[in-house]
């Protein structure tokens, strides 16, 4: 609200009687140079960092003085005072008649302050922290400026690469965690020594699976990690969590502060609320997860918090116009009976798939507009972590801003962002973000943070004119040089990664990675040349992985590979196949079981995937006349809880013929093929192919791709 009216104030003070802007001029090459004054010798660091800024933009270093003369133009350093007990700015920057006031919080306000009058007023850069090659010959500001700055949300972190870099979160306001929390996560085991006395009671016995929230042993032992601080000055936050299972402690003392046997709420926020009494300068927070959901019944400390997570809530849609309204809504006011300190856990990217765009940045900032009109204090934005994503720079320099502002124009600051890094390519690539965006947007289907092609073709991709826009951005790369080309290189890698995923989904459909003529499968060029290109990009950019889990190019590039050198031959191709098994919600198409779209390690495309139901087939006997063999693809993926089945079977007119699968011991994703023999007679009808799965894993996923008859 502050850093509103003060802008307005700006405008209105700012212009003179005949409607010219009226400016003071900070900088003007051979005739003005200011100095800074810092009388406060703790502030002198951010003195030195101001005439910093001075040299990269100008090329002049001001000199730092205690005191101003009569006629110097100066820059005064001080510490911020509140104007009432409602003021949340960080900082100021107001012109006054002793000069340029430029007032902080604490010493990192100020190194915000900074950065906000040179990018406003100077064209520092807020999403890249090189050097400008031109220096500026004046700097002025508006007569009169008085802004004070309160941003959104009091903790602010987008998490992609570019935050990793101090000077980049300092021109974006943004935070880390790696730096200011002293404990992230399920990771009390890496904070505190082993002791059995800190572990949970479960049905009268002592459980290492999960702690004990009111065990003595255990807050001794994290105070104690509090006070050594290993993670640094700036670690001041602490999130103190259960371990990542249901278990609820049953001792006596966990029983007496309320816990029951799904809530462990009332243990784990009397804990933080005697960590937060004995460290009144440190920050605790838990989760609103599994079994801390529930808020307890007591308030918290003024310095303990909850972080919610939205992974409940739909992905890519504009929450308030959700079925799930109501419930977030209920959710924060719930914990704000017990706490002022609620921050959000959200997501920015397909985790499953770093290279496809997720365009939702303009719901998202709906979203956040909602989340802080409704109590919600700090923002972590998860994104694709210190890995390379689809835009990640311009995502990450776009939620820094909705986190200093929820109301900023992001299409404003995208344009700027691409024309600024994309001289002569940015226009193509603002138009394509955008329409993808717009489309994501006005899409009512929902878009997961895990999920293959076929969610992203739904909500926006298919009508965004990619295919153009490839060929269009290749084009223009040919006359792309220096910076530009380089900075081109990630998109264009991650752009080549998703027109190949779009072809080997589409099979041998249209857009497809090959065609189909009298039977033969060919190979279309584009498919061997787009390989080709995704190979020279990857070995130039040193990008390998491109999901959440360490999926990486090196091995999709092989597949890709062998799939080309085998080919595909399959007498069933797009044949009648009636599935006799009951089938999953999402895996009711029959026809992904011989159209050509074979499966990779990634068990969201192409794969389809039986739960509920071991997988029963039926096919006509006449339609694979001459086939010797039936050939299926297994994926065993037991992270994400698929698994092989124990054994294949082919009756074909009452004749069974079978084959059991090996027992996979390793627990890496990998492909296990296997090849039943049959025989074919004259006068054959129906062909049965049923997938027995494992007793161990009976009601666990089993994922096959195609079902092959050979010759």
């Amino acid at each position: 609200m502050y850093k509103k009216i003060a802008i307005l104030l700006l405008i209105l003070a700012g212009w003179g009687c005949e409607g010219n802007p009226q400016d003071f001029v900070i900088y003007k090459k051979n005739e003005v140079v200011p100095v800074v004054v810092v009388t406060d010798p703790s502030l002198h660091p951010v003195a030195e960092d101001l005439c910093d800024l001075f040299e990269q933009a100008a090329g002049i270093r001001p000199k730092i003085v205690k005191d101003a003369a009569k006629n110097d133009v100066a820059l005064f350093i001080g510490s911020y005072k509140k104007r009432d007990k409602e003021d949340e700015a960080l900082f100021s920057i107001s012109h006054t008649k002793k000069g340029i006031e430029i007032n902080g919080i604490d010493k990192e306000a100020l190194y915000y302050a900074n950065r906000y009058l040179f990018s406003e007023f100077a064209g520092l850069s807020s999403f890249t922290v090189q050097e400008p090659a031109k220096k500026t010959n004046e700097i002025k500001v508006p007569a009169n400026l008085d802004i004070y700055f309160s941003p959104s949300f009091e903790y602010r972190e987008p998490y992609f690469p570019d935050n990793f870099n101090k000077e980049y979160r300092r021109r974006n306001m943004t935070q880390t965690l790696e730096e200011e929390w002293g404990l992230w996560g399920h990771n009390i085991g890496k904070a505190v020594p082993y002791n059995e006395k800190m572990f949970a009671v479960i049905d009268g016995e002592i459980n290492e699976e999960q702690y004990c929230f009111t065990s003595p042993e255990l807050k001794d032992a994290l105070a104690a990690y509090i006070k050594s601080n290993p993670a640094g000055a700036d670690a001041n936050r602490y999130m103190i969590m259960p371990n990542d299972n249901m278990l609820v402690c049953q001792c006596g003392r966990c029983a007496a502060t309320g816990n029951t046997k799904n809530n462990a709420s009332p243990a784990v926020f009397s804990l933080l609320n005697k960590l937060a009494k004995q460290f009144p300068g440190r920050q605790f927070f838990s989760t609103a997860y599994m079994t801390t959901q529930k808020p307890p019944a007591f308030k918290l400390e003024k310095n303990t918090g909850v972080m919610l997570s939205t992974m409940d809530f739909p992905k890519g849609v504009v929450l308030a116009e959700s079925d799930k309204k109501t419930i977030a809504e209920a959710a924060i006011a719930a914990w704000k009976q017990v706490t002022d300190k609620i921050y959000l856990w959200d997501y920015a990217v397909n985790f499953d798939n770093y290279f496809e765009f997720y365009p939702t940045v303009s719901i998202a900032q709906k979203n956040l507009q909602f989340y802080k009109s409704r109590g919600i204090t700090g923002v972590f934005m998860h994104g694709s972590e210190d890995r390379y994503s689809a835009f990640a720079g311009l995502k990450s320099y776009l939620y820094a801003k909705l986190l200093q502002d929820t109301d900023t124009n992001i299409k404003y600051h995208a344009n700027n962002y691409f024309s600024t890094l994309f001289p002569q390519s940015g226009s193509l690539l603002f138009d394509y973000y955008t329409k993808a965006e717009q489309l994501a947007a006005e899409s009512k289907k929902q878009e997961d943070i895990y999920g293959g092609m076929a969610q992203a073709r739904k909500k926006y991709l298919d009508a965004s004119g990619f295919d153009a826009f490839y060929d269009k951005l290749i084009h223009q790369c040919d006359t792309i040089q220096g910076e530009e080309k380089k900075n081109l290189q990630p998109l264009l890698l991650a752009f080549t990664f998703q027109k190949l995923e779009l072809m080997r989904t589409s099979g041998l459909k249209d857009g497809g990675y090959a065609n189909m003529q009298n039977g033969k499968v060919l190979i279309k060029p584009e498919t061997v040349k787009l390989l080709a290109r995704l190979k020279e990009l990857k070995a130039a950019t040193g990008i390998d992985i491109y999901n959440e889990t360490g999926a990486t190019l090196t091995r999709y590039i092989e597949d890709w590979q062998q799939l080309l050198d085998k080919g595909y031959q399959n007498v069933l191709y797009n044949k009648k196949v009636q599935v006799l098994s009951e089938t999953d919600e999402d895996y009711a198409d029959s026809r992904m079981l011989n159209d050509g779209a074979t499966g990779f390690t990634d068990y969201y495309n192409n794969w389809m995937l039986f739960t509920k139901d071991a997988l029963r087939v039926k096919t006509d006997a006449t339609e694979v006349t001459g086939a010797t063999s039936v050939v299926m693809n297994f994926l065993h993926d037991p992270r994400h809880k698929i698994y092989l089945p124990q054994r294949v079977e082919v009756v074909i007119n009452n004749r069974e013929y079978q084959v059991t699968l090996p027992v996979a011991e390793d627990k890496k994703p990998a492909i296990i093929t296997i090849s039943v023999p049959i025989e074919i007679k004259s006068g054959d009808t129906d062909i049965t192919i049923g997938v027995i799965k494992q007793e161990e894993y009976k009601n666990r996923s089993v994922a096959t791709d195609e079902i092959y008859f050979k010759k």
